[in-house]
């Protein structure tokens, strides 16, 4: 028999820290989903005559595969990003459910690409 002798003292404080870091990068990332919404929603450069484009421009948070934090649209759109997940860690995901999105920005028409830009851009400042 192997006597292990581990002083575990400390070991509620660290878990502690550790928990209060991953709620601050928590909130990080859910503002950057909210930035992207923000930008993509007030620079797109169309005419949304429907409304439906631009709101759907979206975002969810999600932890494990479970959503945390999300700004949908519509359910199309939630369905849309679950189909980037690997459900595994944190996982921020951003995006567009309408299935025309792409054509509308093909055609030279910012739908997502500046909430894209904003997003990266303030992912990288973390």
């Amino acid at each position: 028999m192997i006597n292990i002798d581990i002083d575990l003292n400390g070991l509620d404080d660290t878990l502690k820290e550790i928990e209060a870091y991953e709620q601050r990068f928590i909130f990080r990332l859910q503002r950057i989903g909210e930035q992207y919404v923000a930008t993509a929603r007030q620079k797109g450069s169309y005419d949304d005559h429907t409304g439906n484009l631009r709101n759907a421009n979206s975002y969810r948070l999600y932890k494990d595969g479970r959503v945390l934090f999300q700004s949908i649209g519509s359910s199309i759109t939630g369905e849309f990003l679950d189909n980037y997940i690997t459900g595994i860690g944190l996982e921020l995901v951003c995006g567009n459910g309408m299935e025309y999105c792409t054509y509308v920005e093909g055609k030279g028409y910012d739908v997502v690409s500046s909430g894209f830009l904003k997003a990266e851009s303030e992912a990288r400042k973390i």
